[in-house]
């Protein structure tokens, strides 16, 4: 640039995350994610499409779409529960097999599962406000040894 001036990136206010299951397999994935989000879709623009918006006033979309091709999520997708207690709770009443929940201490408990198509989902629940959150600085997310069992783990 000639006058050394940098570009702005755009200001961003929303996301929307893509989730596909094979396209013969879409009513199904309709009925787990209801289940899933404790309500029907928000938005329907298609036989094999659904949308849900898991944030409450916020532009954040989970959609689900049939796909010939359709391969799971490589990454993971946590929500953010306020009681991962009571999300354990709901996991295990629905029949949805998830991990041994763990946590980080001082900073965040969590619990993984997947739907039936193999994407990665999740709950977390911040333990303390974000600002008061403990730091593992020199430490590493791939250390086993910084994550402990989540102090509200349940026995089955």
């Amino acid at each position: 640039m000639s006058d050394g001036s940098m570009n702005s990136a755009p200001i961003t206010a929303g996301v929307t995350v893509q989730v596909y299951v094979p396209t013969n397999e879409t009513a199904t994935a309709r009925s787990f994610y209801s289940t899933l989000f404790g309500r029907e879709p928000e938005f329907e623009p298609h036989d094999d499409f659904f949308e849900w918006s898991p944030i409450s006033g916020q532009e954040c979309w989970v959609q689900v779409g049939g796909k010939a091709d359709a391969a799971p999520m490589h990454n993971r997708m946590r929500f953010r529960v306020l009681d991962l207690r009571a999300a354990l709770d709901f996991l295990d009443s629905s029949g949805i097999e998830h991990s041994e929940p763990s946590q980080l201490p001082g900073v965040v408990a969590f619990v993984d599962f997947s739907d039936p198509w193999g994407n990665r989902l999740g709950y977390y629940q911040d333990l303390v406000p974000s600002e008061q959150q403990v730091e593992y600085r020199g430490t590493s997310v791939n250390d086993d040894a910084q994550f402990i069992e989540y102090e509200g783990s349940h026995q089955k």
